[in-house]
């Protein structure tokens, strides 16, 4: 017993300090040091952050669209002329489920229909959207909060993104059908070789899913989050996501023989029980793999020490650097200054900037507001000339609550207490003759 739990203390001491020592870690270099360090972030990220839930969540909310999302495609590919293709694509995707392919199917028609009759052609279109565009918008939720940003797209700019992909997305199916078609007629005019035409086959039959599947992940990993996710970090795990889903797709294929007697019992219902493991099981994969895209960007970036909480003393620091910054930049007259500048000019994580500038928002010591693009940027509140060390940690630390009489908590003594005050002061006065852009390296910053 005591052995084990040496053996254990030893292991979590050597994810939350060990690797840690390392900077700027190669694969090649230090390969088990590199795949550590993102595996305990990604364990952070699902388990300590708890963003595994939102597996849940986002399976009750892609089945309470999956009717309106795949009738929206099929009436946009109809209305090009491709309902066939697309028809065809939905019953590949639910392959090892021909009952619910059908069912899916068979509901969008109808629903398109529906929305064609009656006075209920205005909100039977409306809720289409509605629920396509809330889809969207939950996983965009999601994914900001595993990236850590707390501000989502404006209402405008959401509808016309979620709408642009519901129009390119059913076009990108369909050029992807006809790629396919294209292989498959080469492969039967190929020569009927004993190996190497099957090989081919199923080579093809893999690869074809694999980047097709591949490409979603990326976009989604990229495009979805209200921040920029480089391509470079992402396309890895969207790689990985994609054999996931590939492999969990063949596992349940061979082992449908398990579900009979439940398909027996059940009739046409085991449809949604079945449909919702598969759909949660996708979800956690998706997530799993886009904490491994986060913990890829933030490594890469150099944010090695971004896994506990800040102590006091280190918000006030990242706030008076960036201040510093941004008294820099009003000196050169630079204009207001958005996230992605002042992380690059003080390589701290984008979260952390971000709880940062939230911090120095609530104090007033600068302004956010919206640039004509839709990005957020940051402005002083004072000129730079009053922004001292003293008076910024003496604005973010707050002003003295006044004690009132008859307060029940404990109160300190009123000698101890002017004794406090008086080394307080003495403190901020010293700290006033430091100008705060006096932080920052001048060479490097100006």
């Amino acid at each position: 017993m005591t052995k084990t739990r040496f053996t254990i203390n030893r292991l979590i001491f050597y994810f939350k300090r060990q690797i840690w020592r390392h900077s700027d870690v190669r694969f090649k270099d230090n390969p088990l040091v590199y795949i550590a360090q993102r595996l305990y972030l990604v364990f952070t990220g699902l388990f300590v952050d708890k963003h595994w839930g939102y597996a849940a969540q986002l399976t009750y909310n892609t089945m309470m669209a999956l009717i309106p999302m795949f009738a929206a495609i099929i009436a946009i590919a109809r209305g090009f002329g491709f309902e066939d293709y697309i028809v065809e694509w939905c019953k590949h995707i639910f392959a090892n489920q021909p009952n619910t392919a059908k069912v899916v199917v068979n509901l969008a028609k109808s629903y398109i229909d529906y929305t064609h009759t009656g006075v209920v052609l205005g909100i039977s279109l409306v809720w289409m959207l509605y629920s396509v565009i809330s889809l969207f918008n939950n996983i965009e939720v999601v994914f900001n909060g595993i990236w850590g940003v707390k501000k989502e797209r404006s209402v405008g700019r959401a509808i016309t993104d979620y709408v642009s992909i519901l129009i390119f997305l059913p076009l990108t199916l369909i050029l992807l059908s006809g790629l396919s078609i294209f292989f498959q007629s080469i492969l039967v005019n190929l020569p009927n070789f004993q190996v190497l035409t099957p090989l081919l086959q199923g080579l093809i039959g893999f690869i074809l899913p694999l980047a097709i599947l591949t490409i979603i992940f990326i976009l989604m990993y990229t495009l979805l989050p209200n921040t920029k996710v480089r391509i470079s970090m992402v396309w890895l795990p969207a790689l990985l996501a994609a054999i996931g889903i590939i492999v969990i797709q063949n596992v349940y294929i061979h082992f449908q023989i398990l579900f009979a007697s439940y398909n027996l019992i059940y009739g046409s219902l085991a449809a949604l029980p079945l449909l919702m493991l598969w759909l949660q099981l996708s979800w956690y994969i998706c997530i799993g793999f886009a904490e491994l895209g986060r913990a890829n960007q933030e490594l890469t970036d150099g944010h090695l020490g971004e896994l506990r909480n800040d102590s006091l003393r280190e918000k006030l620091r990242k706030c008076c650097v960036i201040l510093s910054v941004m008294g820099r930049g009003q000196v050169r007259a630079d204009g207001p200054i958005d996230a992605r500048k002042l992380q690059l000019q003080t390589s701290y994580s984008y979260a952390r900037i971000m709880r940062s500038l939230d911090l120095l928002i609530e104090t007033r010591l600068i302004t956010k507001t919206l640039r004509e693009d839709n990005i957020e940027v940051f402005t002083l509140n004072y000129d730079t000339s009053q922004l001292t060390m003293g008076f910024v940690i003496h604005t973010l630390l707050g002003a003295k609550a006044p004690h009132r009489e008859g307060e029940a908590s404990l109160r300190i003594d009123d000698y101890e207490d002017s004794i406090l005050d008086k080394y307080y002061e003495t403190y901020i006065k010293a700290m006033n003759s430091i100008p705060i852009i006096e932080l920052t390296d001048k060479e490097k910053m100006g």
